[in-house]
């Protein structure tokens, strides 16, 4: 028999190269593909250099304001300073000529000079100090008594004798000074503030030196500088300024920052630095100047910049610091030194300088404005473009676009269909005829194909499932932490790292979670992990008391204490002493119950009824609840303060839906318990068994699990369960006892699922609704969810009354999504039914 040749159809290769990809786009496709990148690469380049352009010139203007404004501030300040030594000056040479130095410092003061703080003379040996303090404009002169009580002694000024020159001024930095207050009514006041002083050698006409003279003015006046330049009562204000953090601060030549401007908004007096050490580290507060920060010798930056102004040297900085690159602004650093002569011939020396940071959007503002208009450009050029090659190309790609839609439109192997389009064109016609012979091949194919899948997959769905790593898990049950928690995954990982942190302190638990997730069993788990597991555990069920009832169980009563207590009854509170006492469905409790819970659970103490004696107990509290005690709380039916006692640990038991990889494991533990029970052996699941399993929602959780799984074990006809013989909420009993086993995925599977999505269930049995007809519980609840926008699962059970099924509510809101009523959304927990328009 000779080898086959192969058909030019079976050669066709999928492997795409970009030469094939090239050939194989469109005309309008090839037109785009050639255009568009260029235009885009073209303006991208343009547009690039544009910008880094303009983003130079910008920053190079907005560094030209900030350094303008720094001089600024730096120049107003040489020249207050200089004015203060010209007045120290006068006050000197108005001593020397015996006129009364406390006028002239009134008349200075009254007729708008500057407001200086204090004057005072110290002599050198006899006499005794003349002091003059201004405060709100009302010069007092400190009485001889007040003197001692001025710290620091301002005898100690004198120091200064030996450093000073004829004619010589020498400014102090920053000093706390304390003041008697120069009131006669408040003797005992004292005025405390932070100055810079100026000092003069006083010498008399023989040119012997009497003493010292110092003028003193409050720190903040130098401070009130900086902050003018930043607010609109500056010199330099010419345009509004934007909101972004601007601020300067003053540096002394020893590198100590000694205060900076105020913030913007901030209406504080007091000398702040806060916003300068930023970002640095150092040494915060010297003598005599608590805020005064000094940067360590790390900051190799700032140390350069106190360097330069120690030499008289001015600078401007663009800061791009790691922690900037995602910031908004560009912060932008310029500094100069403070300079003072010290005699009105001698050479000025550096006194301190100035550091003015400005941290504007400008340069990422026109940045954004400037790529705002590029895409404007862009989004033209490339309209205009896609418009050309459409206008162009539509008469000629018109026949391969509706062959293409034809080819696309074949989604499902089920519906393979032949093409046929009315157009003569040569090339059309080959590439048809070549579609059309894969199409009946295809066809012929996937039917055999399909036979044998379906016989497989009922054959394979009838096998013995590979459980054999649960089985390992159930025999390694009884060696793991908790053994009462079954299951795998994350959430039931998640759960056991609470149980043990819950069990490792001793504090009350709140357990909440749907019903028959096992509220109990991880009460339980909780205690058997605590210190107190070789005391008793005593379980309350809240919900199967009635009030009285509940009340005694609880709290006990003593012999006599109604006609029927003919003994002393302890009560589970002190049954439980040393243990732990498990309260389950606590929202059944009464608001009476509640209230004597409440107490006994702050106090840790109780009485029993009929009794007149306060008993201890220690115990733990474990509660647990499947109801909303929030929403309870709101509604009136649960104390609010009840509720914030129990929750100090909360523990959360999932519903069986959120993990059904636990289902497979769950089931064989319980298929073991099963056969106990009925005396059977080696019962083990098939495939489409635990495919029906896990596929399941389980609104009943784990205790409809254990019911389902115990049904099976009885009525399954050899020990593999089959899917048929598992019955599930909502079934119908009469269909299933022919049913097949299913599978995801197959045929069978999509049938079983299309008829429970065409037919409605409630407590009575089926109803028969098919499509778009619907019974009157459906156009009863579709009347009430047209008013809605959405509704979900639980919201249609309660519009129909709240006692429907979870499941039969699903097939309800699935005949309306097929009907063209709703749509669905999201997945789990988080599925909505959105009304359509």
């Amino acid at each position: 028999m000779s080898k086959a040749t192969p058909s030019p159809e079976r050669n066709n290769s999928w492997n795409i190269s970009p030469k094939k990809l090239w050939y194989g786009t469109g005309l309008r496709g090839k037109l785009l593909l050639s255009l568009l990148p260029t235009i885009l690469i073209i303006i991208l380049v343009v547009g690039a250099a544009f910008y880094k352009v303009s983003k130079d010139y910008i920053r190079i203007a907005l560094g030209r304001t900030v350094a303008m404004q720094n001089l600024a501030m730096v120049h107003d300040i040489e020249i207050f300073m200089e004015n203060c030594a010209t007045d120290l000056r006068f006050f000197a040479q108005c001593r020397l000529e015996g006129e009364d130095l406390g006028q002239q410092f009134r008349n200075r003061i009254i007729v708008g000079g500057i407001q200086y703080y204090e004057l005072a003379f110290i002599p050198a040996s006899t006499g005794k100090p003349q002091i003059f303090i201004n405060k709100n404009r009302k010069v007092t002169a400190l009485a001889d008594e007040d003197v001692d009580r001025i710290t620091p002694n301002p005898l100690l000024e004198l120091e200064r004798l030996s450093s000073l020159k004829k004619n010589e001024v020498q400014p102090s930095y920053i000093r706390d000074i304390t003041y008697p207050h120069p009131d006669s009514k408040n003797k005992n006041m004292l005025d405390k503030e932070k100055v810079i002083r100026f000092y003069i050698k006083s010498i008399d006409r023989q040119g012997k030196t009497e003493g010292i003279m110092l003028l003193s003015i409050r720190a903040e006046k130098l401070r009130n500088f900086l902050t003018l330049y930043d607010s609109k009562n500056s010199p330099l204000w010419s345009f509004t300024r934007s909101d972004e953090l601007r601020f300067s601060y003053f540096v002394d030549p020893q590198g100590w920052i000694l205060f900076q401007s105020i913030p913007k908004g901030d209406g504080s007096t007091e000398l702040t630095s806060f916003l300068a050490r930023q970002g640095y580290r150092g040494t915060l507060g010297k003598a005599e100047h608590n805020i005064a920060f000094r940067p360590s010798e790390l900051h190799a930056d700032y140390w350069e910049r106190i360097s330069k102004i120690q030499k008289k040297e001015k600078g401007l900085e663009f800061l791009f610091h790691e922690s900037d690159q995602h910031s908004s602004t560009i912060p932008t650093l310029a500094y100069a030194p403070i300079c003072f002569k010290r005699t009105p011939e001698g050479e000025s020396e550096v006194y301190g300088g100035i550091i003015y940071t400005d941290r504007s959007v400008l340069p990422k503002v026109a940045g954004y404005d400037f790529m705002n208009i590029l895409l404007v450009v862009s989004g033209i050029a490339i309209a205009a473009t896609i418009l050309v090659v459409l206008f162009f190309g539509r008469a000629l790609t018109n026949p391969i676009r509706e062959f293409a839609a034809a080819m696309a439109g074949q989604t499902s192997l089920d519906e393979l269909k032949e093409v046929d389009l009315p157009y003569k064109d040569h090339d059309l016609q080959v590439l048809q005829k070549a579609f059309n012979r894969i199409i009946k091949h295809v066809n012929s194919q996937y039917i055999q194909i399909k036979a044998k899948d379906e016989e497989l997959v009922a054959i394979n769905s009838q096998e013995r499932a590979d459980l054999r790593e649960e089985t390992q898990s159930l025999a390694d049950l009884e060696i793991t932490v908790i053994p009462e928690i079954i299951g795998y995954g994350k959430q039931i990982e998640s759960l056991k790292n609470e149980i043990l942190k819950a069990g490792g302190v001793d504090v009350d638990v709140l357990i909440y979670g749907e019903t028959g997730t096992g509220k109990q069993l991880v009460a339980e788990a909780v205690h058997n992990n605590s210190a107190r597991r070789e005391m008793p555990f005593i379980s309350i069920n809240c919900g199967a008391l009635d009030e009285s009832l509940l009340l005694d169980t609880l709290f006990g009563h003593v012999k006599g204490a109604f006609s029927d207590a003919k003994t002393d009854r302890k009560g589970a509170f002190i049954e439980a002493h040393g243990g732990t006492l498990f309260l389950d469905e606590i929202q059944s409790a009464s608001l009476k119950v509640q209230q004597s819970l409440l107490r006994a659970i702050a106090s840790r103490r109780l009485k029993p009824l009929g009794s007149d004696k306060e008993t201890a107990f220690d115990i733990r509290i474990i509660v647990a609840t499947n109801a909303d005690l929030p929403g309870l709380i709101k509604e009136k039916q649960f104390r609010e303060d009840l509720y914030y006692r129990l929750k100090v640990l909360m523990i959360q038991t999932p519903a069986l839906r959120e993990h059904p990889e636990s289902i497979p494991l769950l089931s064989l533990f319980y298929i073991k318990q099963a056969e106990k029970l009925t005396d059977k052996k080696n019962m083990a699941l098939s495939r489409g068994a635990v495919a029906k399993l896990v596929s399941y929602q389980w609104p009943g959780n784990v205790r409809e699990l254990v019911n389902s799984i115990t049904r099976s074990v009885v009525m399954a006809e050899s020990n593999v369960i089959q899917a048929r013989e598992i019955r599930l909420e909502g079934e119908d009993v009469i269909g299933a006892e022919n049913e097949q086993p299913l599978t995801p995925g197959t045929k069978q599977e999509q049938e079983h699922t299309d008829f429970h999505e065409n037919t409605v269930y409630d407590n009575s049995g089926p109803d028969h609704t098919h499509g778009s007809s619907l019974n009157e519980r459906q156009l009863k609840a579709w009347k009430a969810i047209q008013s809605m926008n959405s509704v979900t699962r639980n919201e249609y059970q309660k519009i129909v009354g709240g006692r429907l099924p979870s499941r039969t509510a699903i097939y309800d809101l699935q005949i309306l999504v097929k009907s063209g009523k709703l749509r669905k959304t999201g997945r789990g927990p988080s599925t909505r039914y959105i009304v359509e328009e």
